[in-house]
């Protein structure tokens, strides 16, 4: 639906001519050309002296698609290579493309627009995606919501790279703000500096506190930066564990003013990096202060009403405790106490001011950190600070544990602009906060990443870097080969995971095979399941279940119960054995448990067929017409995460039947289309091509049907 509004061309600072191959644009508001003018021209010379011809374009936007169209002229006429947004720059709010995330999934029926909206820059910097427009906000004017079109390609393919340079409620100006961190910008441009000083933080709750995950991080980093950090470079690595309260020491760290590069792998909000919990405790004394604790907080969650309050403490008298055991709870000088130590365990917005970080960039593997529709949000407050924080890597809503959070970093070190490394591991939700142009010098001087990524694509230069000696050059390529549509690209991608002895060169190797799906990709889990990188076996255990084919469960039970260090792997195997047959899944229980020299052979077997015995009930209640909609909704919404294949076929005569209501069929049709490797997969495809061209099913279903085939084709 088109917006009725007279178009106003945007006004460009146009750069000086160069003979380069590529361009970049800084996308800004009226008021902050106005406010910032002079440090933005800075920028600008800065980015033109490094042979990146930048344009700066400037208007009173409306609406998204006049941005859109100012990058598109750019792109076709300049060979633009990225783009930022500073200042007021329209948001693009995406619904219908959760599946285009790696973990978002809120209800947007239930919840609030706002809520269970994606903010999204994949709507300006990949022109292949197509959007179908629904609404501005009409409280916040710079928000415009968006449907990810049903006949819109499925996958994200960046064309371009983006950023944002959106300033918070810190207090200070908007425009100081910008005009502020231009400066610092331009200063680390002319600093010349390498990423030879690297820092990586691991919250309590991030992979299941599994040491097994967390370990192989240290490896992959060798991988990625050979030499870099034996010598006068060093990486470090800590875990929310290794100190009562780590915050302090984490803070430290960031304040190093030769640090590089810093990860976060943590839970976090808008305004919150969780850090850690409350210690464990080892004394009678320390135990019953943590219960006390742990009573006053949860009165002051739920006990909203005396009535709540009496019934609470009723409940405790049963357990033996009396009211002293949750004394002060409404007491303001104890809530400040508690709060004080609860202020241990996470950095808020305003401990990132005064810690000033100076780690150049920051990734946040974390929810929420990223969330630009904020006022004010972490990594903003990161790049804002005064240290020289430039750029941040994040995430505007919640974000999967089980994804790579350290994909292709080694060509970040070998002089990739960040914008350009983002380009090739973009998400839905993942966006760089800050200067997207910043690069780091190549610790190799006769390699440059940035020269690689700058020229036109060349197939037969891509086939030569898959042979270079460094990893993610080799990685580079192969994401090069897949975004060009290399033919044979499939079985390249299986050679290259059997013969590479690089745990990084095999992930990305499997990782984009499962993008492009098939028999070459489904036959490879049955060898990547012994994988000596626990990442890749963690992976493999989830596309196992995506799949669903039964000769992985011999395979899966048997790495449950002999792989048992490994916590995150394990978690995940339990979670996948509900979308496998039941009866298969006990003949594979029996045939490897008769063989196995563990001892909890009865455990492990109650373990792994309990989530399969729910998803069955589950199942019953889909299929139950005589429920109600909703609750039947709520069912089938779960098979977007629980991929039940053997119950297809019951799905495909529920969405032919004539007495079911629409309102179960769009939520079966929206569900299925998370199936996109279904073992059963085909039988979908099918009913939604029948669906979609029946003018006796309404124009919804036909538009779900169309949405689904789409996925799933």
């Amino acid at each position: 639906m088109a917006m009725a509004q007279k178009y106003v061309t945007p006004k460009y600072a146009i750069p000086e001519p160069r003979q380069t191959m590529r361009s970049f644009a800084i996308i800004t508001d009226k008021k902050t050309w106005k406010n910032c003018r002079a440090d933005l021209l800075a920028y600008q010379q800065q980015l033109g002296r490094e042979q990146l011809p930048t344009f700066i374009v400037y208007k009173d936007w409306r609406r998204p698609e006049e941005v859109k169209q100012a990058i598109a002229r750019l792109y076709t006429k300049h060979h633009l290579e990225g783009v930022v947004f500073i200042g007021d720059v329209p948001i693009a709010m995406i619904r219908q493309a959760q599946h285009l995330t790696s973990a978002f999934k809120m209800n947007e029926e239930t919840f609030p627009w706002r809520d269970a909206s994606v903010p999204s820059d994949r709507f300006y910097d990949d022109f292949s995606l197509k959007f179908d427009f629904l609404k501005q906000d009409s409280v916040q004017k710079n928000f415009f919501y968006y449907n990810l079109a049903a006949d819109s390609p499925q996958q994200i393919h960046c064309d371009i790279y983006s950023a944002r340079i959106k300033p918070v409620s810190s207090g200070k100006d908007p425009y100081r703000q910008i005009s502020d961190y231009l400066q610092k910008a331009i200063a680390e441009h002319q600093a010349g500096n390498s990423l030879d000083q690297f820092f990586s933080y691991t919250g309590d709750g991030s992979y299941s506190n599994s040491l097994t995950a967390w370990t192989a991080e240290a490896f992959t980093l060798r991988e990625q930066f050979p030499g870099v950090f034996d010598g006068k470079g060093r990486a470090r690595f800590m875990r929310y564990n290794m100190f009562d309260y780590p915050k302090n020491f984490v803070i430290n760290m960031m304040k190093r003013d030769d640090l590089d590069l810093a990860i976060f792998h943590e839970h976090g909000t808008p305004d919150r990096q969780y850090i850690s919990a409350s210690p464990p405790t080892t004394s009678l004394s320390e135990h019953i202060e943590k219960m006390k604790l742990d009573g006053r907080s949860f009165l002051r969650r739920k006990g909203t009403t005396e009535k709540d309050v009496h019934a609470y403490y009723e409940r405790q008298r049963e357990r033996g405790l009396d009211s002293t055991w949750f004394a002060g709870y409404n007491d303001p000088k104890q809530i400040e106490a508690d709060s004080l130590l609860d202020l241990q365990t996470g950095i808020v917005l305003t401990d990132v001011t005064a810690m000033k970080p100076n780690a150049r960039m920051t990734i946040f593997d974390a929810c929420y950190n990223g969330d630009f529709r904020e006022d004010d949000y972490i990594a903003g407050r990161y790049i804002f600070s005064d240290g020289k924080a430039v750029a941040a890597f994040a995430n505007s809503v919640n974000v999967l544990q089980d994804k790579m959070a350290n994909d292709m970093l080694g060509l970040l070190g070998m002089g990739a602009r960040i914008g350009q490394w983002a380009q090739l591991t973009n998400i839905l939700e993942s966006h760089v906060i800050g200067d997207p142009t910043l690069r780091f010098t190549p610790f190799d001087s006769d390699v440059d990443a940035a020269a690689m990524l700058s020229v036109p694509y060349d197939e037969r230069q891509a086939l030569q870097w898959l042979d270079s000696p460094y990893a993610d050059i080799q990685n580079m390529a192969m994401y090069l080969l897949y975004h060009h549509g290399y033919q044979g690209l499939s079985r390249l991608l299986a050679d290259k995971y059997r013969s590479s002895s690089f745990w990084m060169v095999r992930y990305t190797a499997i990782s984009l095979l499962e993008k492009i799906g098939g028999r070459d990709f489904e036959d490879l889990l049955k060898e990547s399941i012994h994988d000596p990188y626990e990442f890749i076996r963690r992976s493999t255990v989830n596309w196992m279940g995506d799949v669903g084919r039964d000769d992985y469960l011999p395979l899966l039970v048997k790495e449950y119960a002999e792989n048992y260090f490994s916590e995150r792997e394990r978690f995940d195997i339990g979670m996948v054995m509900r979308v496998f047959d039941n009866k298969a899944l006990k003949k594979a229980i029996d045939e490897v448990l008769s063989a196995s020299y563990v001892d909890d052979k009865d455990d492990i077997a109650d373990n792994l067929l309990r989530e399969n015995d729910m998803m069955s009930d589950i199942n019953e209640r889909i299929l139950n017409t005589a429920a109600k909609p909703g609750g039947r909704k709520s069912m089938i919404n779960s098979l977007k995460n629980s991929n039940m294949h053997m119950y297809v076929p019951q799905y495909v005569k529920l969405l032919l039947n004539p007495d079911e209501s629409d309102e179960v069929k769009v939520a079966m049709l929206q569900a299925l289309a998370w199936f996109t490797h279904s073992v059963n997969r085909q039988p979908i495809i099918d009913v939604c091509r029948q669906l979609m061209n029946d003018d006796q099913v309404s124009a919804l279903v036909r538009t779900n049907a169309l949405r689904t085939y789409n996925r799933l084709k």
